[in-house]
């Protein structure tokens, strides 16, 4: 088993700033996990707080039942890889990896154990041929594989990534991350895994903890904090391009829910209006959110079209990603793929033409105006102190 279990943790530094505030998670047994957020959200500062790499200033850090907040890192039953890959230049390939076995005291490994833990990391990774350069001889791609190696071969509960891609050109993160899912499957083990590119968290994650200055914003799947943020920084930040948000009021008619953006009204049908009904939410100022690939070419004007007027058009290869502003000065954003376009349709879709835009009550997002909760999915949660109190007979 390699749980690990975070509780009331806080970072607070000598200047009394608090870097990562109450945090709690549980991680399950070879759960793959991935802190993600804007720098110096505190994603890095908990993980090292794992690893034993920061003091915690409250709370407990436990791994498979044990709190570790007194341990060494060396104690902890963690292997770490860096961001800057931190091999030592004057060792070979084999001897980096090796070095953390050799240091290794209880129990004492021999020469021949060692070697076939290097050389069977090594046939993983795909790095067996290196094994006798020097990392000045390796590109980029190469020294990362070799310190995911090192961390590889120790008998480690807990596999911990400190933004192990961010150094690569785009090319070969994407690469790397194709290989770190695959690694995942062959290590099977936990896995906390640290960035600040919500694509990576995206694809790697079993669950993702989206951080915001040092308070965790949402923790989910990368499926339900895409389809049901918490929150509107949730929402903007998961996504790329990120959503179209903007006030408009939100109406009600009898049973049925409306939004009222730019002069246009669209209903709000399906699972949305069914959830606004049940959560009996008042009508008035909100701010709704609708994602660029949810946004639709309307193809005439009508009660629920919009009117905007087209100023940039990036051309992505599959798709364009269209900057438009409505008539009272805000600027969207809408994906249109290409595939279906003909030559007509693409001559028009450039700076300067009008442009009809639309989108339907299942693509729509609601979130209050002054606490920024989403008006469906956030569930309030008590108060410090304040007692619930059961209905008794």
């Amino acid at each position: 088993m390699a749980t690990v279990k975070l509780t009331n943790v806080k970072k607070i530094y000598q200047g009394k700033v608090t870097a990562v505030h109450d945090f709690n998670l549980d991680i399950a047994d070879k759960e793959f996990v991935v802190f993600v957020g804007p720098s110096g959200c505190g994603k890095s500062t908990t993980l090292r707080m794992v690893a034993g790499l920061e003091d915690i200033s409250e709370g407990t850090v436990e791994i498979d039942g044990v709190v570790v907040n007194d341990l060494q890192p060396r104690d902890r039953g963690v292997s770490m890889v860096f961001q800057n890959y931190a091999l030592y230049p004057h060792l070979t390939v084999y001897e980096n990896m090796a070095f953390p076995l050799r240091l290794q005291k209880h129990p004492r490994m021999s020469n021949d154990e060692i070697y076939e833990r290097v050389t069977s990391a090594a046939k993983i990774l795909g790095i067996t041929q290196y094994l006798t350069r020097k990392p000045k001889a390796l590109s980029g791609g190469q020294r990362q594989r070799v310190a995911i190696g090192r961390a590889m071969v120790r008998d480690s509960k807990v596999f911990l990534m400190d933004e192990p891609l961010s150094n690569l050109d785009a090319k070969l993160r994407n690469q790397m991350r194709a290989e770190i899912i695959l690694l995942r499957k062959k290590i099977d083990t936990t896995f906390i895994y640290v960035t600040h590119d919500q694509t990576e968290a995206m694809t790697l994650g079993d669950r993702i903890v989206i951080m915001k200055d040092g308070f965790i914003m949402q923790v989910g799947t990368p499926a339900e904090v895409f389809d049901t943020p918490d929150n509107l920084f949730v929402a903007e930040f998961i996504g790329a391009p990120k959503m179209n948000t903007f006030k408009c009021e939100l109406l009600r008619e009898g049973d049925k829910y409306f939004v009222a953006p730019f002069g246009a009204k669209i209903e709000v049908d399906g699972e949305k209006g069914k959830l606004l009904r049940e959560k009996d939410v008042v009508p008035g100022e909100i701010i709704l959110g609708v994602r660029p690939e949810h946004v639709a070419i309307a193809s005439r004007p009508g009660p629920t079209a919009i009117p905007t007027t087209i100023l940039v058009n990036e051309m992505m290869g599959f798709e364009y990603h269209l900057h438009v502003l409505t008539e009272d000065g805000t600027e969207l954003i809408v994906r249109v793929p290409t595939l279906n376009l003909n030559d007509e349709e693409r001559a028009k879709l450039v700076a300067g033409e009008p442009l009809y835009i639309t989108f339907e009550g299942k693509a729509m997002h609601f979130f209050d105006v002054e606490s920024e909760y989403n008006l469906i999915y956030h569930e309030e949660q008590p108060v410090e102190g304040e007692e619930i109190i059961e209905d008794a007979e």
